[in-house]
């Protein structure tokens, strides 16, 4: 299958580095000690396990299971429990980008609530819709979740680095938004209410995680009551250094949570594939401390007790021809029996929904929605309905298949003002 190309060129926009240097090299491959030793190795997958906790496998004197590396107060919050709107965000690139709101009880379409700066993400919490302005546009536009008035734009900016590049913003429990940004070890964290320039309140840092370009290339980020997980790459000039990780932050003292004490250097969460994507609950958890994990393949972390295991591996992908760039983004089934994996198919952007059976003896991957034009995360399943964004030429629309029918069977498809590119589910 060819490689597409221009997912590279967005892959290097998204992963733009700090040019400036640190002081220390790359922990050696293969292992989880995070502390900065001599020497740098760059590879280009991770190895097919990851390393083990002492802490992880500690059993308990009363049941024998193994104790918590990680003490988590709360789910984690990755989606609303119920969704009633679809934000959007259009974008092709070229044109302005723009986001809209699909109320889904009506499947009416407000459109052009804010402009888009052309490389953006979105966020939600506390009652706000955050646009993202990525590399080059470094800013948080802040939307009221109600009625969408806006208020300044909040630039963003970090001391000694000229393009933060921020990623993903994630909520605490008492409103602040952690701002996760790829070229710095340092995440801000701001007050949304305050006016802009009062509004950067705090800093955590992740530089016990940092190669020696000085930053650990944070992207991903959530929180599960007063723990914030931040994935991180570990890139030196675009290439792996050793594994990808989730660095696990406690919001209360604001220090890194180590999930292996006995191990010298701070430890994170390794995992099995490099480049955490996109995160999403686990449903077979009721406790929500369990997620699943887009990077090569699908991977399920117990963020308790600090371990990763193949949920989907990536071989599974590979024998439905879909590997390196191809996945984009997954929904989870209600019951965690499956997920949807939206795919390049072909060549980019043209892709594909495929369906993914979790927890089976074989499992296997087939494509269920096939023909569709797709550029980033334009999926998202609510109840028994799964939303894609379909940019095909001329023809831009959201599309909805109800997944109690076998096959899965199509309503009718809803305009959209250009290319949807995003798609995320609201309150």
């Amino acid at each position: 299958m060819l490689r597409p190309t221009l997912p590279v060129l967005l892959l290097l926009s998204a992963c733009h580095t700090n040019t400036g240097h640190g002081t220390g090299d790359s922990a050696e491959a293969g292992t989880t000690d995070m502390s900065e030793s001599t020497g740098e190795t760059s590879q280009t997958s991770a190895p097919t396990t990851a390393p083990t906790s002492t802490d992880a496998t500690t059993d308990t004197a009363t049941t024998g299971d193994p104790a918590p590396v990680i003490e988590l107060d709360a789910p984690c919050a990755l989606g609303p429990t119920t969704a009633t709107r679809l934000a959007i965000l259009t974008n092709n690139l070229m044109d302005p980008a723009s986001v809209h709101v699909l109320d889904l009880a009506s499947n009416k379409l407000t459109p052009d609530i804010a402009p888009a700066p052309a490389d953006s993400a979105l966020a939600w919490g506390d009652g706000k819709l955050v646009i993202i302005g990525r590399f080059g546009f470094n800013s948080l536009d802040i939307l009221d979740g109600d009625t969408w008035a806006a208020k300044p734009t909040l630039m963003v900016s970090v001391d000694g680095v000229a393009d933060p590049n921020p990623q993903a913003l994630a909520f605490g429990p008492d409103g602040r938004a952690h701002l996760t940004a790829f070229a710095s070890a340092q995440l801000p964290v701001y007050d949304l209410d305050l006016p802009a320039a009062e509004a950067k309140v705090d800093a955590l840092s992740l530089i016990d995680f940092a190669d020696r370009d000085g930053s650990p290339e944070p992207g991903l980020a959530f929180t599960c009551g007063e723990a914030l997980f931040v994935g991180v790459q570990r890139l030196v000039n675009f290439n792996p250094v050793d594994l990808s990780y989730l660095v696990a932050m406690n919001l209360g003292t604001g220090e890194p949570i180590d999930v292996d004490p006995s191990t010298p250097g701070e430890q994170a969460i390794a995992l099995l594939g490099p480049w955490p994507k996109q995160a999403r609950l686990d449903p077979a958890d009721p406790s929500g401390h369990t997620i699943l994990v887009l990077t090569s393949g699908i991977e399920r972390v117990d963020l308790a007790h600090g371990t990763s295991s193949w949920a989907v591996d990536p071989a599974v992908l590979a024998a439905a021809g879909i590997d390196g760039f191809d996945p984009i983004g997954f929904s989870v089934a209600a019951d965690a029996t499956s997920i949807d994996l939206l795919a390049t198919d072909g060549d980019y952007p043209a892709a594909a929904v495929f369906r993914v059976r979790l927890g089976e003896q074989a499992p296997s991957a087939h494509k269920l929605i096939p023909g569709l034009t797709a550029r980033d995360k334009a999926i998202e399943r609510v109840g028994e309905l799964l939303w894609v964004g379909d940019a095909a030429t001329d023809n831009p629309r959201l599309r909805s298949f109800d997944l109690s029918e076998d096959p899965p069977v199509e309503a009718d498809p809803i305009a959209t003002p250009g290319d949807p590119y995003l798609l995320l589910a609201i309150p």
